[in-house]
């Protein structure tokens, strides 16, 4: 698997602007002060629209993550996100035209702040980048054989994956499109502990792609519908309720202990769980560490284990105390 690194400007531009949507502060003060009108007007017609300004940012963030380059705002993204958020299509194009318009505000105010952005993304993704092609790829090929049991399919890992390098606004963040394979990681030059290291965080992410698109093309081909969630690749239906994305955490740090790559004397999962999976409860990390150390992907198929694996998380979201794993 290749991986293509790209600097993603605008990327970089609708991950801020999400940021301020949700009342989040940036850094640059004067940044966010220059460009809270134009959001604020976006997100005022979205709602008079009746259209969560929420799921729009999340579908404009995903169609630029599913594209192999750097690729410029147009009012045809726009539209294509408004559709797939609900908007009507008799007036979706003139509320796109009105959305890019105040995207081209926010954008002017981001370049002018910084204009050599793509050069300081390479500089930024060179450390992660030269992590990632030591360790990386021996470790993808062992997850891959662990959940397969040691067979995975030819095709599971794609030929090629495009890397959106982004500018850091979370302390670490990543994610990975829906339609194309495709992962997108803010560029920090250090890792934000050192427990887990920030390659680990691209390793994950290049698993949940992988999963979530293996997901896709069996729902396709067995006439399934799903639908996918941006940031982690999880689906809604289908085998896709399994917790995959729960589940390969602690496979990854597993096997990077194994290898060598992480000290063996300590088992980063909670860390590692609540920087990878944020969206998990951090009262659920002892449940799934739990089932890793009595269950895992080794002792039984991967959906067995997977199911045991939902079961107990059902049971903590129930109160229920008692959970128990039978490998048997």
């Amino acid at each position: 698997m290749k991986l293509q690194w790209i600097p993603s400007t605008t990327l970089s531009l609708l991950r801020m602007v999400q940021w301020v949507s949700r009342q989040r502060e940036l850094k640059d003060a004067s940044l966010q002060k220059a460009i809270q009108p134009a959001v604020h007007s976006v997100s005022t017609r979205l709602i008079n629209a009746s259209i969560d300004p929420a799921v729009i940012w999340e579908y404009l963030i995903d169609e630029v993550i599913a594209q192999d380059s750097d690729v410029d705002l147009s009012p045809a993204l726009c539209e294509i996100a408004l559709i797939r958020g609900g908007h009507s299509d008799l007036q979706s194009d003139q509320t796109a035209i009105a959305i890019h318009r105040s995207l081209e505000t926010c954008r002017r105010a981001f370049t002018t702040r910084s204009p050599r952005l793509a050069d300081q993304l390479r500089l930024r993704y060179a450390p992660l980048k030269q992590a990632y092609e030591s360790y990386g790829p021996g470790l993808i090929r062992s997850v891959g054989k662990a959940i397969w049991n040691g067979n995975p399919p030819t095709d599971w890992w794609p030929s090629r994956v495009s890397v959106h390098a982004v500018q850091p606004i979370a302390n670490g963040a990543a994610g990975a499109s829906t339609q194309q394979a495709s992962v997108w990681i803010e560029a920090v030059l250090t890792d934000m502990d050192p427990d887990v290291p920030e390659w680990l965080r691209l390793v994950y992410q290049l698993s949940c792609m992988a999963i979530s698109s293996h997901t896709r093309t069996h729902n396709s081909s067995s006439g399934t519908r799903s639908s996918s969630d941006t940031a982690t690749g999880d689906t809604s239906s289908g085998s896709s309720e399994l917790p995959w994305t729960t589940a390969i955490a602690p496979l990854i740090l597993s096997k990077a202990a194994d290898a060598g790559m992480i000290p063996s004397n300590r088992f980063p999962l909670t860390k590692a769980l609540s920087m990878w999976h944020p969206d998990l409860p951090p009262s659920q990390a002892p449940v799934v560490e739990q089932w890793w150390n009595e269950v895992g992907l080794t002792n039984q198929p991967t959906p067995i284990a997977l199911k045991q694996l939902a079961a107990a998380l059902s049971a903590h979201n129930s109160s229920d105390p008692s959970t128990n794993f039978h490998t048997a």
